[in-house]
């Protein structure tokens, strides 16, 4: 048919059509995601925070038979308090600090206080690393004033540091208000995307999202909850044992469980100085209280992130740190999500390689969210 002229010409107008079709659908999509590319992280958050937290929301209006607005605003709210609570605890022990520190300095006080004598005896750097800090401590002004322009750099990149906190520290309030509507119409997105995906992908389309979820799920309980809840009971620890900056080090040790390096080289230090400066029964008890929480990560994140799901721990692991070293903090939740369905394609691959008979629209492993629901 396509021979003849009559075909030619079909074939011609079909292809004109077609690709003007491509290019309509190409340019309102490429259009989209430019008018939402300033908002991109906060929906992505958005997103993440819904997923993790729905079976929570669940829970509320299943046991508490709250209506979906009420659930939705309340789990909104204890999302912020146990957001903002612990920046405004920071930031007010940041600012009395300094206050006091200024305080101190206009009524003659010194820089640093006098190095003890065993800084000498430090290898390498001791002897110098005395010197300038036996010269902070007698001649403050002096100090200041040959330092002066490291001190105003220093000054700046704590201002940038502290703009960029605040900023994230908004937006992610932001993103829980998102959420929070999100829970509303969660019945209705869900099934909308799992129309989606199986329109994509038929039943493996639906099992992706599956996947995706109880992945997200998992991530945010493994590094996020067992984070809050190592970081809380160190935090507590030290308030107890009175170490100075206690905030601010509670604050960096949730940072580091969060990036998976592990509150570790910070509290060694810690556990040194309470040693060097404290009693030893004092010390002691501090100890004995700390050790078992620095391994705490070691034991409950294995068990809360690979509960529930087909995805090997190893996976999942890599996807927590190989997404956070290339997207952050979004790269957390992103990376495992998306080394989960890597992995479940490649096995079903693997499988209809294997088995050439195989449907390959029926998932070759069962889905694992509603184990993971279940037992949240």
């Amino acid at each position: 048919m396509i021979d003849t002229e009559k075909g030619r010409l079909a074939l011609s107008r079909f292809t004109i059509d077609m690709a003007v079709r491509l290019s309509l659908i190409a340019g309102v999509v490429y259009v989209s995601l430019l008018l939402l590319r300033p908002v991109a992280p906060l929906l992505l958050w958005s997103v993440i925070l819904a997923v993790a937290v729905y079976p929570f929301y669940a829970v509320l209006r299943r046991r508490a038979h709250l209506r979906a607005g009420l659930a939705a605003t309340v789990l909104s709210l204890l999302l912020l308090v146990l957001l903002l609570t612990p920046v405004v605890l920071l930031a007010t022990s940041a600012i009395e600090t300094l206050n006091s520190y200024a305080g101190f300095l206009a009524q003659g006080g010194h820089v640093l206080p006098p190095p003890p004598e065993s800084v000498k005896d430090w290898p390498l750097v001791g002897q110098r690393v005395y010197d300038f800090w036996r010269g902070a401590s007698d001649d403050s002004s002096a100090f200041l004033t040959t330092h002066v322009g490291q001190i105003a750099s220093l000054g700046r990149w704590v201002g940038r540091l502290a703009a960029g906190v605040a900023f994230e520290v908004v937006q992610f309030a932001a993103a829980i208000v998102v959420a929070g509507v999100l829970l509303v119409y969660s019945d209705r997105l869900g099934l909308t995307l799992g129309e989606l995906a199986g329109r994509v992908a038929d039943a493996r389309g639906r099992h992706f999202v599956e996947i995706a979820g109880a992945t997200i799920r998992n991530v945010s309980q493994g590094v996020i909850g067992v984070a809050l809840l190592q970081s809380a009971l160190l935090g507590l620890g030290m308030l107890v044992a009175h170490v100075p900056f206690a905030g601010a080090i509670t604050f960096a040790c949730l940072v580091l469980a969060i990036v998976q390096v592990g509150p570790n080289i910070i509290m060694i230090p810690v556990i040194i100085w309470m040693w060097v400066t404290m009693p030893a029964l004092h010390a002691a008890l501090f100890t004995v209280y700390t050790a078992p929480l620095l391994l705490l990560d070691n034991v409950l994140r294995p068990i809360l992130m690979a509960r529930g799901l087909q995805t090997p721990m190893a996976i999942i692991l890599a996807g927590v740190i190989c997404g956070t070293l290339a997207g952050g903090l979004i790269g957390l939740f992103a990376g495992p999500v998306v080394l989960a369905v890597f992995y479940d394609l490649l096995k079903t691959w693997i499988a209809l390689g294997a088995h050439p008979a195989l449907d390959e629209t029926v998932p070759v492993a069962p889905a694992a969210p509603e184990s993971t629901s279940a037992s949240a």
